[in-house]
């Protein structure tokens, strides 16, 4: 709860924050795997409209039945190719227009919507949702100097996130209505300041959040380095009397290896910061907290060969109930011709504490695909055939486990297309 003695700045952004007009009820910020522009856009984009987008679209049956994705309880994700039981797409229409002494005002909305792929084969219910996932104006280039490569921007964006592609992990996602300044250039380092706004569609619950990251820090070689610091405080009938928090998080990563890139994030968030992200927590106090470790490498052996590999440690306290998530995988991918390729795909996620019981789950995919006359990990579009193999500890450690009565295993075949540009 903000306290009047100690928060008067929390309540006047809170007040002012609520004043930005709303775009849309379903925003998700974990969603989609475009992220709109990075700050700023592009320094050389020319004037006029633009377009981006994503869709992911294909059909499965596990074991004969409608499609059920393989996720272990207590797992904060799952390994995604060849196990993913949804459609899921976004397109966002932008304007970008010239306003004088090198500066150009840019406007974009994005719309994103999603449903059960299993509606296309076994007739299921859609599920589905969406709305507005960006609806934002900002200003990029604001003179010369320090904010010659900045960002002025209001509304709602999704902000500079942090994701393990094979696993869909926004590890860091402060996405939300808001408004902030970034990209400002100090020499050694460089700034991005942000105030983010939350309003609960189902309870009496808002969330304030101040987030500054100091950037592009050198640390040595090739490796830049970021430190992120966010506060957020909470109010409403439904947030508990001890609920504000904040986060702690490190960065430093490589992306010009002689063999690759390689990311690493280690992050502390306590109260309403645990979740790395600007919706606050209305189940936490300030007493509890939450470390992370995430590790991310794409290994470019060839312009054929590219492997992604990825590992997380989390710990959890609640209430004085401590849970730890271990997470591991690898995922290969090879080019036979510009057109045909496969990627094998394995993954171990481990869970144990106080609220969940020792359990785990294998998963591996292999995914022969066409490519459309292009190679590399990321490139797209993508066209693939899967097969799924999940094994895990007990019945009733996943996510999904009425789709298999008792069994602790099972195989799910399909077909999918994925695309962004």
């Amino acid at each position: 709860m903000l306290h009047r003695e100690t928060s008067s700045g929390v309540v006047v952004l809170l007040a002012a924050m609520a004043a930005l007009p709303a775009t849309g009820q379903d925003f998700d910020p974990m969603a989609g795997d475009t992220a709109g522009p990075d700050s700023p856009f592009a320094q050389a984009a020319a004037a006029g409209f633009f377009s981006h987008g994503y869709v992911r679209f294909g059909v499965g049956s596990t074991d004969g039945d409608p499609m059920a994705a393989f996720k272990l309880n207590g797992a904060e994700t799952k390994y995604r190719l060849g196990n993913e039981s949804d459609l899921y797409g976004e397109l966002s229409f932008g304007y970008r227009a010239g306003v004088g002494n090198g500066s150009d005002v840019v406007a974009e909305v994005m719309l994103n919507g999603w449903a059960d792929s299993n509606l296309l084969t076994y007739g299921n219910d859609p599920a589905d949702g969406g709305g507005f996932a960006q609806a934002y104006i900002g200003i990029e280039r604001l003179g010369d100097g320090a904010a010659a490569e900045s960002f002025l921007w209001a509304g709602r964006r999704y902000y500079r996130r942090r994701d393990v592609h094979m696993t869909d992990f926004y590890y860091e996602n402060y996405s939300n209505d808001g408004i902030g300044l970034e990209n400002l250039d100090y020499g050694s380092f460089r700034l991005s300041t942000a105030i983010f706004y939350y309003d609960d569609d189902d309870v009496d619950y808002q969330a304030g959040t101040i987030d500054v990251r100091f950037h592009d820090i050198a640390l040595g070689g090739d490796w830049k380095g970021e430190i992120g610091l966010s506060y957020t405080g909470t109010q409403g009938d439904d947030a508990p009397s001890d609920n504000d928090g904040y986060a702690i998080r490190l960065h430093a990563e490589n992306a010009d290896l002689p063999w690759g890139e390689w990311r690493n994030a280690l992050m502390y968030g306590s109260g309403s910061g645990i979740n790395f992200d600007s919706s606050g927590n209305a189940a936490v106090s300030e007493d509890d907290d939450r470390w992370r470790f995430v590790t991310q490498a794409l290994i470019e052996t060839s312009e054929s060969f590219q492997t992604q590999a990825t590992a997380v440690w989390q710990r959890t306290d609640i209430a004085g109930n401590t849970d730890t998530w271990i997470s591991a995988g690898v995922r290969p991918q090879y080019n036979f011709t510009d057109d045909w390729g496969v990627a094998v795909e394995l993954g171990y996620d481990w869970v144990d504490g106080d609220t969940v019981e020792d359990a785990s789950l294998t998963k591996i995919t292999l995914a022969p695909f066409y490519s459309f006359g292009k190679r590399g990990y990321f490139a797209r579009p993508q066209l693939r055939v899967f097969g799924t193999w999940a094994h895990w500890s007990d019945a009733g450690a996943i996510t999904e486990q009425a789709a298999f009565g008792s069994a602790t295993d099972g195989m799910t075949f399909g077909i999918q297309y994925e695309n962004w540009w």
